[in-house]
C-alpha cells in the first residue's frame, strides 16, 4: 500500500499518519496490547478511511481502465459489480482475485460470489438470485 500512496501524494504527513494507524497496536479483551501484522482492525475508526484511499485506485480506477462497461458500485471495502452474463462475471471474478493478491488483499470468501439479477425480464432459475450490499438486500 505505501508504494501506491507515495506515488499518488506529495504530503509526506499523510503518509506518516497512515503508517502510524497501520502500525498501532489492539487492545484485546484481556486489556492486553498486541501488534498487529496487517490490515487495520475490523470496525476500526480508520478502516473505511484507508479503504476508501487504497480502493479507489486498486478497484474503481481499475475498473474504469479494464472493465469500463461494466458498472460498479463501492463503499468503502464492500462492492457489486454488474456483468451481462455468468461467463463475464465469473472471469471478472477471477480477474479481481489476480487483482487483490497483487495488493496483499483478499476476497471475502463467503461474500464473493457471482449471483444472477432476476426480474420481470430475467426469469431464468439460478440457485442464486438475492444478494446484501449496505444493509438492503436486492
Amino acid at each position: 500500500m505505501m508504494n501506491t500512496v507515495r506515488k499518488h501524494t506529495d504530503n509526506p504527513w499523510l503518509i506518516v499518519y497512515i503508517q502510524r494507524w497501520l502500525g498501532a497496536s489492539i487492545q484485546i479483551p484481556n486489556k492486553e496490547f498486541v501488534m498487529r501484522t496487517k490490515g487495520t482492525p475490523q470496525g476500526g475508526v480508520i478502516s473505511p478511511v484507508l479503504a476508501n484511499l487504497f480502493l479507489h485506485y486498486t478497484f474503481d480506477k481499475w475498473m474504469e481502465k479494464h472493465h469500463p462497461g461494466k458498472p460498479f458500485a463501492r463503499y468503502a471495502d464492500d462492492a457489486v459489480a454488474h456483468c451481462h452474463s455468468k461467463k463475464a462475471a465469473e472471469q471478472l471474478k477471477s480477474e479481481l482475485e489476480y487483482r487483490r493478491r497483487e495488493f496483499d488483499l483478499e476476497l471475502h470468501p463467503v461474500k464473493t460470489h457471482v449471483m444472477y439479477c432476476k426480474d420481470a425480464n430475467r426469469i431464468l432459475t439460478y440457485s442464486e438470485i438475492t444478494f446484501d450490499f449496505l444493509g438492503y438486500t436486492f
